[in-house]
């Protein structure tokens, strides 16, 4: 199957959190992993195969967390299943960036409300 391509710039914390992937795969499989291998990988699986939607999440937030990602970024992917970032964004939807913007003002309000107790 022949793939196309395509170069995008990442986020300096969205690269981080690839190199720990990474890492983790060869540490995992003693190898660097091939093009058709995933990068979010069942850690229990003998061989490289894709979590599951749920381990997928659970990977993505410990990693993101790894990584040093901004704990408001972190809430906001698990609310919203997207990692928005200055050179993605154009690619959402309106309602898309608002979910992510409303997800980081709630992530901000619950931290303000917690300060006040």
């Amino acid at each position: 199957m022949a793939h196309d391509h395509k170069r995008m710039p990442l986020h300096a914390e969205t690269r981080e959190t690839i190199a720990c992937q990474l890492e983790a795969f060869r540490k995992k499989f003693g190898r660097d992993p091939c093009p058709d291998d995933p990068i979010f990988f069942d850690p229990d699986a003998n061989e490289p195969v894709p979590l599951n939607p749920q381990q997928h999440e659970r990977a993505m937030i410990e990693t993101m967390s790894q990584a040093g990602i901004d704990p408001a970024f972190i809430y906001a992917f698990k609310r919203t299943g997207r990692i928005v970032t200055e050179s993605n964004k154009h690619r959402l939807t309106g309602k898309e960036l608002r979910q992510w913007n409303d997800a980081i003002d709630e992530y901000q309000h619950r931290v303000e409300s917690a300060k006040v107790i």
